[in-house]
């Protein structure tokens, strides 16, 4: 029988009375589904949200891609007046010569299916529902974020063999945690709030996210042990925040949901490695997190389709089918030159 949204008016072969089941619809389940997939999601929670450039339909979202501008001298602070700018006419660089574009291609289509037998059961019972929602909620967002999470590992990664075109830069991957682990140290601390300096941001722009292990490292460290050892109490000491959810004045999320290259394709894994030299020929380096502008991840979901839900009623088993499915895209902008949107966390510090 095909899938459709038909408001079911039975519970099932036999079913004599009214069972009510016009209210236990696609569209009802599909809100609750939503609100259990942007719960969970890591990496997606993250994103800016473009949907809305591809609601009138389309699968493609085109971003201009500026190089950064520069502004010159007219008249006033001393110097000598620009007489070209003021005779000629102020000089515009067109969108041509600054650069190509980014394309967010909405190609990605993902889905979790379950059965329900005696539908009127489970209908009036809401934590059954409750159950079965959480679960599709979760398995759509826990595939939506290993995409996203391949997305990041392809963009600071060199030499991927899952990945050809990985464009990896060295000068994106700061020495964060000790050599040869996932302990963070303070000098990587250090080096980490030096390089966005360094690219022009603030700290607050960005969001730290780290393996289990590596957040789990801070309480190896004296100074998280005891705020005495800073100097500083209460909330305004950094470093004791990074407990509730900020290190070094950068929001703190941890997951386990990262991936890396194994085998010739993507694992999920809390121990990931990469390759952040270009000419290494192994994936030996520790990934201990990323460190993730605001500006850097955008996600784009089809017209109706971050959580459809669709069902039907299978006669043979007396049971209703139910399918939860996905359709976005995912893109990663300004990861290189002297505005870096994105940092691999890796390992390399001193102690």
């Amino acid at each position: 029988m095909a899938i459709s949204n038909k408001t079911f008016m039975s519970g099932g072969l036999g079913d004599t009375t009214a069972a009510a089941l016009d209210k236990f619809i696609p569209e009802i389940w599909g809100a609750s589904i939503m609100d259990y997939m942007e719960k969970n999601l890591v990496f997606g929670s993250l994103a800016n949200d473009l949907s809305a450039m591809v609601a009138g339909g389309g699968d493609m979202i085109h971003l201009p891609k500026h190089e950064e501008l520069t502004a010159e001298n007219l008249y006033g602070g001393g110097s000598a007046p620009n007489h070209d700018a003021q005779i000629n006419g102020i000089a515009f660089t067109t969108n041509g010569t600054l650069g190509t574009e980014y394309q967010l291609v909405v190609n990605q289509s993902s889905y979790s299916a379950l059965a329900i037998t005696d539908i009127a059961q489970a209908q009036s019972s809401y934590d059954v529902m409750n159950l079965y929602t959480e679960k599709l909620g979760y398995a759509l967002a826990k595939k939506v974020d290993f995409y996203i999470a391949q997305k990041l590992y392809q963009a600071v990664t060199f030499n991927d063999p899952s990945n050809s075109e990985a464009d990896g830069s060295s000068a994106n991957a700061v020495d964060f945690t000790t050599s040869g682990d996932y302990d963070i140290s303070a000098e990587g601390m250090s080096n980490l709030v030096k390089v966005i300096y360094e690219s022009d941001a603030n700290i607050s722009d960005f969001v730290l996210v780290l393996t289990p292990a590596t957040y789990s490292s801070l309480y190896k460290l004296a100074e998280f042990q005891k705020y005495e050892g800073t100097g500083v109490a209460g909330d305004s000491n950094l470093l004791i925040n990074g407990f509730a959810g900020k290190l070094v004045g950068m929001d703190v999320i941890i997951s386990n949901n990262f991936v890396h290259a194994s085998g010739g394709s993507y694992a999920q894994t809390t121990a990931p490695t990469f390759n952040k030299l270009d000419g290494n020929t192994g994936d030996t380096d520790k990934l201990a997190g990323y460190a993730i502008h605001k500006d850097a991840l955008h996600i784009a979901y089809a017209n109706g389709m971050k959580a459809r839900v669709q069902s039907d009623y299978h006669l043979p088993t007396l049971s209703t089918r139910f399918v939860a499915d996905s359709v976005y895209g995912c893109l990663i902008t300004s990861n290189d030159g002297t505005s870096k949107k994105l940092f691999a966390l890796t390992d390399g510090a001193g102690s």
